[in-house]
């Protein structure tokens, strides 16, 4: 059974009625609602998801058994709500800016999206690419991702601190719903027969850089639209670092 102490590492979460009210305040700072199905039909609760929904935050209905095994207190009272991260842009923030400039908005918007890179400094050294190269969003998923760490920062040179990072639970789906929003998505992948030279970008773009030994996932390359690769000397070396194509890739994108 996991320590009280290994459960304060893991997401942050606002427990309890009053607490959940409070933080629906600031609606921003959520990720997503999580109930019990046992409170989910009390006056209380359900005054706390109308608002919840109002602000178009995911809500999930669980067994408390399960709100048992998330809460780090003990003291839930039938309802959650997963904080935002310090250091991480909210994804929900991202829809609201795409949903609101939908229809009036036609400026470039770039993201970065990395399917699974481990290695903090990979990511650190990524990340101050996208600094350079004016990426204004990177994408990484919760589980299996290096994110926001001392080692990180480090190996940015603090460039992290001026990015928008966000933290989405699933890949595949967050490229899917980009689509709705005029994003077309490029992937790199070894052996596509398409050299990043003669990709011509949209406006909208997410560039999908999979991880440091698995490449993309099946999943989230059935979502993209296009695969590009980087021309290499493949008698003399067969791959690239993770960070050292991501930059490439972005380098392309800036001077498109």
């Amino acid at each position: 059974m996991p320590s009280r102490t290994s459960k304060m590492n893991k997401d942050p979460l606002s427990e309890g009625r009053r607490a959940v009210a409070e933080s629906l305040k600031n609606p921003s700072s959520i990720d997503k609602i999580v109930v019990s199905s046992n409170s989910n039909n009390s006056n209380p609760v359900n005054k706390l998801l109308t608002l919840a929904r109002k602000f178009n935050i995911p809500i999930e209905i669980k067994d408390e058994s399960d709100l048992n095994k998330i809460s780090h207190t003990g003291k839930h009272q039938g309802i959650l709500a997963y904080l935002v991260s310090d250091g991480y842009f909210p994804e929900k923030k991202l829809w609201d800016n795409l949903s609101v400039n939908l229809n009036k908005d036609t400026s470039q918007i770039r993201l970065l999206i990395l399917d699974g890179i481990q290695d903090p400094h990979n990511f650190g050294a990524i990340s101050r690419s996208a600094l350079a190269f004016g990426m204004d969003y990177i994408v990484i998923p919760k589980k299996r991702s290096a994110g926001i760490t001392s080692g990180s920062i480090r190996a940015s040179s603090g460039a992290i601190h001026s990015l928008n990072i966000i933290r989405v639970a699933n890949v595949s789906n967050f490229i899917n719903k980009l689509k709705k929003f005029d994003f077309w998505t490029v992937g790199l992948k070894s052996g596509s027969g398409k050299s990043i030279k003669e990709h011509k970008f949209s406006k909208r773009v997410g560039i999908v850089i999979g991880s440091e030994h698995d490449g993309i996932s099946k999943k989230v390359e059935s979502q993209i639209d296009f695969f590009t690769e980087i021309t290499i000397e493949k008698e003399k070396i067969e791959s690239l670092n993770a960070s050292v194509a991501a930059s490439i890739v972005m380098f392309e994108l800036f001077n498109s």
